[in-house]
């Protein structure tokens, strides 16, 4: 309705483009797809490119087949699955429209499928938004630069003590050689002054005889050339001997000590730089595997994205097939006519292969039994055979079409009773009727070397220029989402589960957009992250 009335007001307004350089007029191209408006200048002008708002919308995917149209005057129906009747809102003999309930089975398990896809679609969403919106990488790059100061600073604590140690061993070894020297030259000493006083003691000659001055008395006694008294036994060489050895003593001790201190010094550095290394390599080994996880984390997280994305489109593919699974516990007519005959009663399990009870016309009592003569309540040949107790309900006097449509094999496995259709005819151009998918092959037929599978779909009403054995091109739904942000297929460069569109900015530039998309459909598609409602995006030419 909205295109035939910008059709009408085409030729009569004039449609204004602001372009980067200029204005363009008349003949401005408009269009609207799945509620979004495009908007584009002729080619003549120098204008903006053709763009498209980000907006609230639809999702809808079809497969399409081509098929012949065939006359129907009986429908035979059942629940996709099985299940407990719950509810009989028609009688036998009743005249029912095209769309009308016919009954409903118990939806319980349905609801319960419906509400765990729903909640793993949420946990997967929530996972995808985690990743893109999360911190891992900058994790590991903080974990990979603390590991990197954690080895610099046990490098630089293992080159500082072992400064240490080697000044202390330094230290102690001068310390040493010290007091090696004075032990050396405390002997040297308590040589000569053990010699003055052996020789004093023994009487040796060389006795200074009391003449000249006192100055030279202690000149010749510091060269060793006065010599005591025999009978001097506290000569000044003896008493120096008696404190040499002292200090000899003092400087073995000293020394032995100096050992040991050494000793142990060195085999704690010995220890100490054993242990520095491990350290050093286990900070070394920490800092490489950080920087591991970092880069894998870089460059893993394209790849997750991808992955989580995946994720999300399969996890909303099942909340599809959930909710398809509530709506097929209500039966509903594909076409208008009469209620034939109905096999089974509230409480009842149908299903394929049930014994069902058929219900007699006018109401919600059982046809007799086989004593009765009239009915029995099996399937047996026995006796006579309730109505078409093939089907849960039968139609009769249906005054419809079905089409008999081969499907490709990669379309016909999206394919599932009881989804809706849009039939056009290459006899009738305009003509667009709507229709269901009442049953598909279970066995796939060769056409031109190509395995394809039959559906039948059964138009939801007649058109008095249709006639059997026209040409008819089917679109069936198969998957679609409701409410979620969407752009023109047109506008995205596909790679896999992501894409990348071109945004138009305020100030007229553009920039490219990396974006997660969902679920592809034929004219729009689902975007999950990367864009937000009202951004223009640039449509490709």
């Amino acid at each position: 309705m909205i295109e035939s009335r910008l059709r009408q007001l085409l030729p009569h307004a004039r449609r204004f483009t602001r372009g980067r350089r200029g204005w363009c007029t008349g003949g401005a191209a408009l269009a609207v797809v799945s509620g979004l408006v495009i908007a584009g200048c002729g080619a003549g002008a120098e204008s903006s490119p053709t763009t498209a708002r980000v907006v609230l919308g639809s999702v809808s995917r079809s497969v399409s087949a081509t098929g012949t149209l065939q006359a129907i005057s009986q429908e035979h129906l059942g629940f996709a699955h099985g299940g407990r009747l719950t509810q009989v809102l028609v009688s036998v003999g009743q005249q029912v429209a095209a769309g009308q309930p016919l009954a409903r089975i118990d939806d319980f398990e349905a609801r319960m499928a419906f509400s765990r896809a729903q909640a793993r679609l949420a946990g997967e969403q929530a996972r995808l938004d985690r990743i893109s919106d999360g911190k891992l990488v900058d994790a590991t790059r903080d974990d990979y630069e603390r590991s990197r100061d954690v080895a610099h600073a046990t490098r630089d604590e293992a080159d500082a003590i072992d400064d240490a140690n080697a000044d202390l061993i330094e230290q102690l070894s001068r310390e040493l050689a010290t007091d090696r020297r004075r032990m050396a030259e405390a002997r040297r000493a308590d040589a000569v002054d053990q010699a003055r006083c052996n020789r004093s003691v023994t009487g040796g000659s060389g006795r200074y005889d009391g003449y000249g001055d006192y100055a030279d008395a202690q000149t010749k006694d510091r060269r060793g050339l006065l010599f005591e008294s025999p009978l001097d036994l506290h000569s000044p060489a003896c008493d120096r001997s008696g404190r040499g050895k002292a200090a000899m003593s003092y400087y073995q001790r000293r020394i032995d000590d100096e050992q040991l201190s050494l000793a142990s010094a060195r085999r704690r550095d010995d220890v100490q730089h054993a242990q520095r290394k491990v350290a050093r390599a286990e900070a070394l080994r920490d800092m490489t595997a950080a920087r591991n996880a970092a880069e894998a984390a870089e460059s893993d997280r394209p790849h997750l994205l991808d992955e989580q994305a995946a994720e999300v489109a399969e996890a909303a593919a099942v909340v599809s097939e959930a909710r398809r699974a509530i709506a097929d516990t209500v039966l509903y007519a594909p076409t208008a006519g009469t209620v034939a005959s109905i096999n089974g009663a509230v409480g009842e399990y149908v299903g394929s292969g049930s014994g069902t009870t058929p219900l007699a016309p006018g109401g919600a009592v059982a046809i007799p039994e086989i004593e009765s003569g009239v009915g029995d309540k099996d399937q047996s040949n026995e006796g006579g055979q309730r109505p078409d107790a093939g089907s849960f309900v039968t139609l009769k006097n249906v005054r419809s079409f079905q089409v008999v449509a081969p499907f490709a094999e990669a379309d016909a496995a999206q394919l599932a009773v009881n989804q809706k259709v849009q039939v056009n005819f290459d006899a009738v151009p305009g003509l667009t009727k709507t229709g269901v998918v009442t049953a598909l092959a279970p066995a796939g037929t060769q056409i031109n070397d190509v395995t394809n599978y039959y559906a039948t779909i059964v138009l939801s009403d007649a058109d008095p220029r249709l006639r059997t054995g026209q040409t008819a091109q089917t679109n069936v739904i198969v998957g679609g989402v409701d409410n979620v942000l969407v752009v023109p297929t047109a506008a995205i460069q596909r790679a896999g589960n992501t894409g990348v569109v071109t945004v138009l900015q305020p100030d007229g530039t553009t920039r490219r957009i990396q974006v997660e998309i969902g679920l592809v459909g034929d004219q729009t598609t689902q975007i999950l992250s990367g864009l937000r409602l009202g951004q223009q995006v640039v449509l490709a030419s």
